[in-house]
């Protein structure tokens, strides 16, 4: 699934560290400036209220996951350094901020639940956690 909204050729190339010089052919230059690892993208809605996202970028060899909240977008480098596939994502708004648990399957096909603690209003404030049940 692509990212559904009008900027989404912009953030892809955000998310993934690429830059399109100006051309007569700009969704020639968006597919050309793509890594050839990358797959698909699939946006995330956060909790209702939130400002938060999320985008999972999947690539050839392992999944990386992003947030998006405020109008930053972080990476969330921990996620990609399992080298699994996010199966589900699902968050929701406690006192403290968002939390999230985003399910991980590993080559070996077992799943790992791990906790996304999104830190108040700090934007690029988190911490993950393989969860504690």
């Amino acid at each position: 699934m692509r990212i559904p909204f009008p900027s989404a050729p912009i953030a892809a190339l955000l998310l993934l560290g690429a830059s399109v010089p100006l051309a007569a052919d700009p969704v020639g230059d968006l597919v050309g400036a793509l890594p050839e690892s990358l797959l698909g993208l699939t946006r995330l809605a956060g909790p209702d209220g939130s400002d938060t996202g999320f985008v999972v970028a999947r690539e050839a060899a392992r999944d990386r996951l992003f947030i998006l909240r405020g109008g930053a977008v972080v990476e969330v480098g921990e996620a990609g350094e399992t080298g699994g596939r996010i199966t589900s994502l699902r968050s929701e708004k406690d006192a403290h901020g968002v939390l999230a648990f985003v399910d991980i399957a590993g080559a070996d096909g077992a799943e790992t639940t791990y906790e996304l603690f999104l830190e108040g209003e700090n934007a690029a404030g988190y911490v993950f956690q393989q969860a504690s049940n």
